[in-house]
């Protein structure tokens, strides 16, 4: 939880979440650990980065890294999971102005899809989609 925390918050100085670390305690009990699909990295059992798909969804809810691990390659092995666990494709949401995820993406192969404001923070996102044909 804390890693996710984190790395949410590292994405811009001053960005802050409207619900309390208990709200995502409860999203990670409730909507992902049991629903969906996930995959934790670490390094000697420390966690560094972990990634969440809903499969039915074809959808990538979660890729997170340790703030103090970016750059080494740990998104791109998570991203890598995601391609080969739904090979049809897959939508995945950010921030708008997370300009350093959305250039990761786009250079991994992931086109901008559209925008729409997330449920879960009420923030403008951007949708991106990897796959053999975009929607």
């Amino acid at each position: 939880m804390t890693l996710w925390w984190n790395s949410w918050h590292s994405i811009r100085p001053g960005l802050h979440h409207p619900q309390p670390v208990a709200a995502w305690h409860t999203r990670w009990a409730s909507d992902i650990a049991f629903k969906q699909e996930v995959v934790v990295a670490d390094d000697e059992g420390a966690i560094v980065g972990f990634a969440a798909a809903d499969v039915s969804a074809c959808e990538l809810t979660q890729l997170f890294i340790d703030p103090d691990r970016k750059s080494e390659g740990i998104g791109g092995q998570l991203l890598a999971w995601a391609k080969q666990l739904m090979p049809d494709g897959f939508g995945l949401h950010t921030l708008t102005d997370n300009l350093a995820s959305r250039e990761f993406y786009e250079r991994h192969g992931l086109i901008l899809a559209g925008t729409r404001i997330s449920p879960v923070n009420g923030m403008e996102t951007v949708e991106y989609w990897w796959g053999p044909v975009a929607r």
